[in-house]
């Protein structure tokens, strides 16, 4: 009778333990499978998956003729682990957003960050000026090579839904910035 005793003691032990380690796992998921879209148009995060309210964020969005495979329609959200998980069919630009990142004070730092938790699927070419630097291309998607009823393009970096008026190394975040790049045409 000791022996069975002493082994439900250690195989509801050795559970405890299991459900304690794996309780990060099962929460973050369940947070994901749950989440929905922030819908205040006036929030920085507006279309955003709300477990990332207070957390920052990247999104690229793409000219949809140019957009890489797989990132064509709407705007998937890809969490600060590499996990795609939810796709919003309906935004009006194609890419992507990564995020859920906190203690980024530069836009430089989030943007690699980001690019990192992707497996470099957002790889940069950037060139290096002496004012700063500048993003060639993201993902590929080269703006420089586009062709329509423009003279040129270039993708641009806005900062909580504004413009930014400095460049991605110079620009300092809050805890809960949101950093898009768009091709921009002139």
């Amino acid at each position: 009778m000791d022996s069975v005793s002493d082994s439900l003691k250690a195989m509801s032990l050795g559970l405890l333990i299991l459900l304690l380690i794996s309780f990060p796992t099962i929460s973050t998921e369940w947070a994901r499978m749950t989440a929905e879209l922030i819908e205040e148009e006036d929030d920085p995060h507006y279309g955003l998956p709300d477990i990332w309210d207070g957390k920052q964020v990247v999104c690229i969005h793409f000219p949809q003729t140019e957009a890489p495979d797989g990132y064509e329609q709407g705007r998937k959200h890809i969490d600060f682990d590499g996990s795609e998980f939810m796709s919003d069919g309906e935004w009006n630009e194609s890419g992507a957003c990564i995020g859920g990142f906190s203690g980024h004070d530069s836009a430089w730092s989030l943007m690699n960050t980001a690019v990192n938790a992707t497996d470099d699927a957002f790889a940069l070419n950037t060139t290096q000026y002496t004012f700063g630097i500048m993003v060639n291309s993201i993902a590929g998607v080269d703006p420089s090579q586009m062709s329509g009823n423009f003279s040129g393009a270039y993708w641009s970096l806005y900062h909580n839904g504004a413009l930014s008026m400095v460049g991605v190394t110079e620009l300092e975040l809050d805890s809960d910035s949101v950093i898009t790049w768009r091709v921009d045409t002139w």
